[in-house]
């Protein structure tokens, strides 16, 4: 991912709503990867809680990496912990509690098996 330089506020680093992007951009690339489409189709991903922590200031434009982890996969929600680093700096980190929910309905939907066994690896509580 690269960093824009109309993500950044009037003292040059990324502003906290960019960085919010940022994350989410990491969590749907988790979630809905090409190998899971079948299961994710119709599903939207709800995020229900999300904590941000700025450990450093990150400058426009650059080159950065959204680490994401899944740490409980739970019957409708996943809690995911993330991480934006520029080379093996860590400007920032989150966790966030998602739901998944049908587009239709509107009402959580359950974590299929499938998506399950892909979001496993990440799964570090399973480590």
């Amino acid at each position: 991912m690269r960093t824009r330089n109309r993500d950044t506020d009037q003292f040059g680093h990324v502003n906290h709503a960019a960085m919010a992007t940022l994350f989410e951009e990491g969590r749907v690339a988790l979630v809905f990867a090409p190998d899971v489409t079948g299961e994710t189709q119709g599903i939207d991903l709800l995020v229900a809680s999300l904590s941000m922590t700025f450990h450093k200031e990150l400058k426009a434009p650059g080159d950065i990496r959204v680490g994401a982890s899944v740490v409980r996969i739970g019957s409708s929600s996943l809690d995911i912990r993330q991480a934006i680093f520029g080379g093996e700096t860590c400007f920032a980190s989150a966790e966030a509690v998602c739901v998944l929910l049908g587009q239709g309905s509107r009402r959580p939907v359950q974590v299929s098996e499938l998506l399950r066994t892909h979001l496993r690896p990440a799964n570090l509580s399973r480590r």
